[in-house]
């Protein structure tokens, strides 16, 4: 086990290295994008007798509460679009994602645990849904900083990955680069992330995640018809045969809640 921690810290780090010269800006909502950032996730579903409307009044308490400790953090509220649930399995109800530089999660979460009224928020959190904290490491490839300031909805498109056998770090790295730099005349994405696993994430679905961002599902559906009509299809195939297996992506609907303190 030593070993294959060992391995996959080995792989993120190969894979994390910078290569984030696409980006429009070099910063976006106070993150040097050519470093590595943080993300945490709570995974939810709504206990007995509550509600969206109950989870959506709680990020609000939680964001008001982020804007007057002046948290240099982000967040937004996502809900299933498009999942893997069926009749047989289930999804989360909804997902709050907070963002921002890895020091502000320090100087934030220092912040929030001094604060009586973030206690509160917490134990309303509990009493809406039952939720599970999971913190990443974020790698940023392609971000649109104009869009992204200035547009609050991100649909997300999501895809958990494992490299196949005998692919390195920095193969995945190089056809991550050559993918974008090919197809970048193509995009109608506003961001692309790729996240990495650290807390909280021994169930996960891959090495790594696809987090590929939207300001709406028609410009999602418009990348369906590139994939399918326009050439994008020998692309996606070339990177599943070749270099990683991926469980198929999912789709989440999102706005965001608040923004990080400046």
């Amino acid at each position: 086990m030593r070993y294959f921690y060992l391995l996959m810290t080995s792989f993120a780090i190969s894979i994390s290295q910078p290569a984030l010269a696409e980006n429009h800006d070099n910063e976006y909502d106070g993150i040097n994008l050519s470093e590595l950032g943080g993300m945490q996730y709570e995974v939810c579903q709504l206990r007995p007798g509550k509600t969206l409307e109950d989870a959506d009044r709680q990020v609000k308490s939680a964001a008001a509460e982020f804007e007057r400790l002046k948290l240099k953090l982000g967040i937004i509220n996502f809900t299933p679009f498009f999942d893997h649930a069926d009749a047989n399995t289930t999804t989360a109800d909804y997902i709050t994602m907070v963002y921002g530089s890895l020091p502000a999660f320090a100087e934030g979460w220092g912040k929030w645990e001094q604060s009586s009224r973030a206690a509160k928020v917490m134990k309303t959190r509990t009493e809406v849904g039952d939720c599970h904290f999971k913190f990443n490491h974020v790698m940023y490839k392609y971000m649109n900083v104009p869009v992204l300031e200035n547009n609050p909805r991100r649909v997300i498109q999501t895809e958990w990955c494992t490299p196949k056998p005998g692919v390195t770090g920095d193969q995945l790295k190089a056809k991550h680069d050559s993918w974008l730099t090919t197809n970048k005349e193509n995009l109608n994405m506003i961001g692309w992330a790729i996240i990495l696993p650290r807390l909280g994430q021994a169930s996960r679905k891959g090495s790594y995640m696809h987090f590929v961002i939207y300001d709406s599902v028609s410009a999602l559906m418009e990348n369906q018809n590139w994939i399918a009509n326009e050439g994008g299809f020998a692309g996606n195939q070339d990177y599943y045969n070749s270099y990683a297996d991926c469980e198929g992506p999912s789709v989440w609907d999102g706005t965001l809640a608040q923004r990080p303190a400046e």
